[in-house]
């Protein structure tokens, strides 16, 4: 029993042993048996007596065999199952993915050699890339598991991996490159394959089934996106919003963005270049070149548009697709460019009040569905003042055809009366008027106006126009409607803010002086933007100051008893009180009945003759027929004869249209009469 024991001991020994691992290929295993016993009838303490058996040995034979790891969920270890890939990542066109695996050694063969090939996906749902390669673990030089690009390419790709003995692991990677025109979900993947080489070292070499369950599968990510948007804004959502900023052009101009994916700015009459700065990103997750269109709407004939760089240089085309670009962005970077607006100066907007807008592009090249725009405005000066178009909402003809006041017009004219002192009340004369916005934004008009106005006494009054709001339409001032005023406090009645394409009617209301000559009075009227500095004036309507009538002269005598024998002397004032020129102006009187003309007077003075005077520039001519003029007073009249005087204003020795007798000058002429 003690000897079976020890036996027995040795067989459990040898099991735990072999447990251990597997003994390598060619491995003798010897065994030799012994006996050992006492012999019957020794002494007591004599020792045991041991007795070899013959020996027996036996070669282990190869038991080759390898896994590659990670594997798949595949059942069977020579077919992948792509449909549950042992490792799987996601990536976006262009991008090379690296997966680490392990191939070791589980047989009992030392220096064994594996080629590496890869086993595309049976069903071909995920699709195989062209350029897979397998790398050793020593082009991983900074020891992170993984390959980056840089490590990829110092190292040299391999195909087998060799020299790998009993137990031994041996790291390595697959890598692939993503095609850049893959879609997004795409499914590319690979599977490391190996197949053991056949070992000269053995002469019994059992083939080896391959290892092919070792799949990986790449989801494509791609996203090709751009915005573009005002400057440092490139979604254009004013998160953050960039305060206005100047244009870089020689006369720069005040550009606003807005949360609202546009920016303007306010052009004024002298303005022709606006350069707006919008910034574009690349918003997908690969790198992209974007192409860069503008289009616009709204910007007078002769307008142009220009991209530019940053510099000022003109955007190029980097890709050779024939549109300029910003050249190639990587994801979220931003690039600027400048776009310039060239217009005529003091130019409106082709509609009034709409805003000429360019509208710019951004399309991604690697996706041409993909595309931003984003709106740069310039609000463009515009500007009507005029008479009243026959429709409310029309545009008034900046000059139209002339209006007449009320009253105020040919047929109606002003008479101011014959008499008038300081306080006589001016006479009020209205005219239709209208003022347009044309432009493209807000503005507020100043309107001014002055009335040139010659007065009888020769010399010449500015009278202000005041403008009042004519509610109604009917081009007429109507009780309640109320003058303008001066909403931006600088000195000049103005519309107030008036939206792009509204217009208000007005009124302009002149105070024609009771001494108004009469005449044709021309406004001039002018209303101007003193935001954009657009003017307009008016100089064509007018205000009829008709002529007031001459009244009858004034006829004294210096008795009014007389006895016969005496003498008389009467005295003749014609004066021209009207407002207006007269010409060939005389006056005349004839001898009353019952007197003779007399060439001696007693009184006054001691003058006889008929002797005239005037406050009119020229020589008195008398005459008694009314034809024949003579610079002579007249000393002989018969009973009943006439007597005329007049100015000769033109020095032609006669009394003729020529003479001209102004407001207020007189003719006064006397003579002496004896009563028979």
């Amino acid at each position: 029993m003690k000897n079976s024991w020890k036996f027995a001991a040795l067989l459990a020994a040898l099991a735990a042993g072999s447990a251990s691992a597997a003994t390598p290929a060619g491995t003798v295993i010897t065994n030799i048996a012994e006996i050992v016993f006492t012999p019957e009838g020794s002494p007591p303490g004599t020792p045991p007596t041991t007795v070899p058996s013959n020996p027996v040995t036996t070669t282990v034979l190869p038991v080759p065999n390898f896994t590659i790891l990670v594997n798949d969920k595949s059942a069977v270890v020579t077919a992948p199952d792509y449909t549950q890939p042992g490792q799987s990542t996601t990536a976006k066109p262009g991008d090379t993915v690296v997966f680490p695996y392990t191939l070791t050694n589980t047989g009992n063969v030392p220096n064994e050699s594996y080629t590496l090939t890869n086993t595309p996906d049976p069903t071909a749902a995920v699709k195989t890339p062209e350029n897979i390669r397998f790398f050793p673990i020593s082009a991983d030089t900074n020891n992170d598991g993984t390959l980056s690009p840089a490590e990829i390419l110092a190292a040299t790709p391999i195909t087998t991996i060799t020299g790998v003995n009993q137990d031994q692991a041996v790291k390595f990677f697959q890598v692939y490159t993503i095609p850049a025109t893959a879609t997004s979900t795409d499914k590319f993947g690979g599977d490391p394959t190996g197949d053991r080489q056949d070992n000269p070292a053995f002469n019994n070499d059992p083939a080896v089934p391959r290892d092919a369950n070792n799949s990986n599968v790449t989801t494509v990510d791609r996203k090709d996106a751009t915005v573009i948007g005002p400057k440092n804004d490139p979604d254009g959502n004013g998160n953050p919003l960039t305060p206005p900023y100047q244009s870089t052009d020689t006369t720069p101009v005040t550009i606003t963005p807005s949360a609202a994916d546009t920016q303007t700015a306010q052009a004024t009459t002298t303005t022709t270049v606006v350069t707006f700065t919008n910034t574009v990103q690349n918003t997908g997750n690969r790198p992209d070149v974007f192409d860069i269109t503008a289009v616009q709407a709204g910007f007078p004939t002769g307008t142009i548009v220009t991209l530019l760089k940053p510099d000022g240089t003109p955007l190029t085309d980097t890709d050779g697709d024939g549109v300029p670009d910003v050249g190639s962005l990587t994801p979220g970077q931003t690039a600027d460019l400048l776009v310039r607006v060239t217009f005529p100066a003091g130019s409106a907007p082709t509609t009034p009040g709409t805003q000429p807008t360019v509208t710019v592009t951004t399309t991604s090249s690697n996706d041409t569905t993909k595309k931003d725009t984003t709106k740069d405005i310039v609000n463009l000066p515009g500007l009507s003042f005029g008479n009243p178009t026959p429709t409310p909402g029309g545009d008034p003809t900046p000059v139209g055809t002339p209006e007449a006041g009320q009253p105020g017009n040919p047929l109606t004219p002003i008479i101011p009366p014959t008499t008038c002192t300081a306080t006589s009340p001016a006479i009020q004369s209205t005219v239709a008027m209208e003022i347009a916005n044309l432009g493209s934004a807000p503005d507020t008009f100043d309107v001014s106006g002055t009335a040139p106005i010659k007065l009888t006494d020769g010399t010449t009054q500015n009278v202000a126009v005041k403008y009042f709001v004519d509610a109604n339409g009917n081009k007429a001032l109507d009780t309640g409607e109320v003058a303008l005023t001066d909403t931006n406090a600088n000195g000049t009645p103005d519309t107030g803010l008036l939206a792009p394409g509204a217009e208000l009617k007005l009124i302009a209301v002149v105070d024609v002086p009771c001494a108004a000559a009469a005449q044709t009075i021309t406004l001039d009227q002018t209303a101007k933007s003193p935001t954009t500095g657009a003017t307009v004036t008016d100089k064509n309507d007018t205000i009829t100051v008709g002529t007031t009538p001459v009244a009858k002269p004034v006829k004294t005598v210096d008795k009014a008893e007389v006895k016969p024998g005496q003498q008389l002397t009467y005295t003749i004032i014609g004066t021209n009180t009207s407002n207006a020129n007269v010409t060939k102006a005389f006056i005349r009187d004839t001898l009353p009945a019952n007197t003779s003309f007399s060439t001696t007077r007693t009184a006054p003075a001691p003058q006889d003759r008929f002797f005239a005077k005037s406050n009119a520039t020229g020589t008195i001519l008398y005459s008694t027929n009314g034809t024949d003029w003579s610079p002579t007073e007249i000393a002989v009249l018969p009973d009943g004869g006439t007597v005329y005087a007049g100015v000769d204003t033109n020095g032609n020795g006669t009394i003729d249209t020529g003479d001209i007798l102004a407001p207020g000058q007189t003719i006064t002429g006397t003579f002496t009469v004896t009563v028979k």
